[in-house]
């Protein structure tokens, strides 16, 4: 008899929270999807707004590997995808005139509720997150539907 070994790992942006330096590890392939359109990013900026799940704050990371504050221990990994990552809205900058669009993920546990989720958004942490250009963006005005 023979059984097939599936191997479900895809490739992860792993970042680590600047807060508490929990790892966060994002589906590349939805990440990448997100910047696949040009006209995303006026600015051509790989930048996202990630929550963490642990501490829940709300922070700005740059995927560019050449970006100066690029944290060395955020490689990109193979790994089994163990939470649900959701793509939220594009986050837009607060400066006037700058066109800077973020957009902000967030994750869960598999088995968490809709309703567990929804009361989970309550808890983010905002207020240090920036645009690529460093400039700052507010909470928006969104709720988890």
């Amino acid at each position: 008899m023979l059984f097939a070994i599936v191997d479900e790992r895809i490739l992860h942006y792993e970042l680590h929270c600047k807060d508490c330096g929990v790892p966060m590890r994002l589906p590349k392939g939805m990440i990448d999807w997100l910047f696949a359109d040009p006209d995303a990013q006026p600015n051509h900026s790989h930048a996202i707004a990630v929550v963490c799940r642990l501490c829940k704050s709300v922070d700005t990371y740059s995927l560019e590997r050449n970006y100066p504050d690029l944290n060395p221990r955020d490689p990109v990994i193979f790994a089994n995808p163990n939470r649900d990552t959701m793509n939220g809205p594009m986050l837009a900058c607060d400066e006037e005139g700058c066109e800077a669009l973020v957009p902000l993920l967030a994750q869960w546990e598999r088995n968490s509720s809709t309703r567990e989720r929804k009361a989970d958004t309550a808890n983010w942490r905002w207020g240090r997150l920036l645009c690529p250009l460093g400039h700052p963006i507010a909470k928006p005005h969104w709720k988890l539907l």
